[in-house]
């Protein structure tokens, strides 16, 4: 049986300048929005976004993954959320979390959902400590980086050398998400 494709799947296309200039200056937002979680709460702030290739990065897919990331989120950390918000960007849908802890414990349980979750291959989880700039990284705490959804090299390299057409990695993403549908009697809203 075939498997059915979201008609709210974006057109694939390359980034316009005014696209590029949204995108810095969500950057820029981020960053206030982490620095006033940590000024106003003193803890590390957890950012979660769906990795899905292309431009059009808010759609069904990104939402979906969010959600279900969202739920082992919570039933991970629980009572250690402090705060959760959801704000829809050039990034896609991306969510904010401040959630009591240490942030290194904190990015070992990202990567556990990560590499563990149906779908945390398609989701990137940040963790910003309250004293640094930048976000704890899985080499600092001596993981591998993350692979390519469809080779085994470094996420980054691949995403660098745009060694797969954008179509292919949205063609594997959407299968998969579809097999998680079926496998959790799912449906995309």
């Amino acid at each position: 049986m075939e498997k059915p494709r979201t008609k709210e799947m974006p057109a694939l296309k390359r980034m316009t300048k005014e696209g590029y200039e949204e995108l810095v200056r969500y950057q820029e937002k981020k960053c206030t929005i982490i620095e006033n979680l940590h000024k106003v709460h003193m803890y590390p702030v957890l950012t979660v976004r769906a990795n899905y290739p292309g431009v059009e990065k808010n759609n069904d897919i990104t939402r979906l993954i969010n959600a279900e990331i969202s739920k082992t989120i919570g039933e991970i950390f629980k009572e250690k959320i402090l705060i959760h918000e959801v704000y829809e960007t050039p990034e896609g849908p991306t969510m904010f979390y401040v959630v009591k802890g240490d942030a290194r414990t904190l990015k070992e349980n990202s990567i556990f959902i990560e590499q563990q979750h149906d779908l945390g291959r398609f989701v990137d989880i940040d963790v910003y400590d309250t004293d640094e700039d930048y976000a704890v990284g899985r080499i600092e705490l001596s993981y591998e980086p993350r692979k390519c959804f469809l080779c085994d090299r470094a996420a980054k390299v691949c995403a660098k050398e745009k060694s797969h057409p954008v179509g292919e990695l949205v063609a594997y993403m959407e299968e998969m998400v579809s097999q998680y549908l079926e496998d959790h009697d799912l449906t995309l809203k």
